[in-house]
């Protein structure tokens, strides 16, 4: 539309007859992918959006104190923090942004959560994985009490902004315990007891129920039990372009002028469990908004 409005000028000269200066100073109110539709409108056009007094403007303001990265200019630099998320907090967290929208998304590895037993070698491992973008992530190895807590500060993210969290993990092939026992999940501003919403979402599809009721036969002789989802009404993770998969743990608003801790939590009391690899929590836009 806007592409179309600027091409018409049936009435006077038009946009286009506007110093670049100046149309790259209306373009920086808009958008991101209006500033990449708009570029084809002529040649002048091209020049004001793809300019640097543009891409500033989608750029958040402590960009160059959390990034340092080089790059031809601030649209490559911009595209660049889209596509290839930078380390910071000392490889401990990721820092990208939304391509959409331009505000910023933050991904906490797993060694930045706090992680119930997380530092027993009989029930979680640290490795290395070619396809994370940390140098380790946890691998579950048996435990019965999962529990996964992560925290961040409403100040590192983008300000009005309708953010969820999502857990990144992986289910091994010799998993066991999360096939039939849903994790209770949760994301909001600490303190909020208004904003309490804690639900269940199941993390694996994979219908491989042997070794998990073997084992829990083993510890409890003579009690069997089968924990089925109820039919239509599962939460399963779904596959990242990145290989791992993700699923929501909750939502949260950021507004101006706030600086609140988010907890997020992921937890399952009680059953015996093992095969699950996290890469951390990522807390991105809701839907680029």
């Amino acid at each position: 539309m806007a592409v179309a409005k600027a091409k018409k000028g049936r009435d006077g000269p038009g946009f286009s007859a506007l110093p670049e200066g100046c149309i790259a100073s209306v373009v920086s109110f808009t958008s991101p992918p209006d500033a990449c539709r708009l570029a084809s409108v002529s040649l002048i056009f091209k020049l004001a959006c793809d300019s640097d007094v543009v891409w500033a403007s989608f750029l958040p303001p402590d960009c160059c104190l959390m990034v340092h990265r080089s790059a031809p200019s601030l649209k490559e630099l911009f595209f660049s923090l889209c596509d290839d998320p930078v380390l910071v907090g000392d490889g401990k967290m990721g820092y990208s942004l939304d391509m959409h929208s331009g505000k910023k998304c933050i991904m906490l590895s797993a060694r930045a959560l706090c992680i119930t037993w997380g530092d027993t070698p009989i029930h979680w491992s640290w490795t290395c994985l070619p396809n994370s973008r940390f140098a380790e992530v946890a691998e579950l190895i048996d435990v019965c009490w999962l529990e996964i807590r992560g925290m961040i500060s409403s100040g590192m993210l983008s300000p009005e902004t309708h953010y969820a969290a999502y857990l990144v993990f992986k289910i091994t092939p010799i998993s066991y315990g999360f096939e039939f026992q849903p994790v209770k999940v949760e994301a909001r501003f600490a303190g909020d007891e208004a904003g309490k919403h804690e639900h269940s979402v199941y993390l694996s599809r994979k219908n491989n129920t042997r070794g998990w009721q073997s084992r829990w036969r083993f510890r409890h002789a003579g009690r069997s039990l089968m924990l089925a989802p109820a039919e239509g009404n599962e939460i399963y993770p779904k596959e990242r372009q990145d290989g791992w998969s993700e699923i929501e743990l909750g939502e949260f608003l950021t507004k101006e002028g706030q600086d609140g801790e988010v907890e997020m939590s992921v937890m399952e009391r009680g059953y015996q469990k093992a095969g699950l690899v996290v890469e951390g929590i990522e807390i991105r836009p809701k839907d680029g908004k």
